[in-house]
């Protein structure tokens, strides 16, 4: 039985869920994905490209600061 503690679900337009079945076999040639599989690729790569933009900027503004110090 599934924990549905572990589980959510979300509901998508006919026309994204088409878009994700495409992604299933394009993103991974010669391997199918599952849908989920392809969601949570997607949501993990784009989070950890915010991650990196934020870090960034984060470090471009220490970097500003340190050569102003000096």
């Amino acid at each position: 039985m599934t924990d549905k503690s572990k589980y959510k679900s979300v509901a998508i337009d006919n026309n994204c869920y088409k878009k994700i079945e495409d992604l299933t076999t394009e993103l991974t040639p010669g391997i199918t994905l599952s849908r989920a599989q392809v969601v949570r690729i997607l949501v993990n790569n784009f989070k950890l490209s915010e991650d990196e933009k934020e870090h960034q900027q984060h470090e471009g503004r220490l970097n500003w600061w340190i050569r102003y110090m000096k």
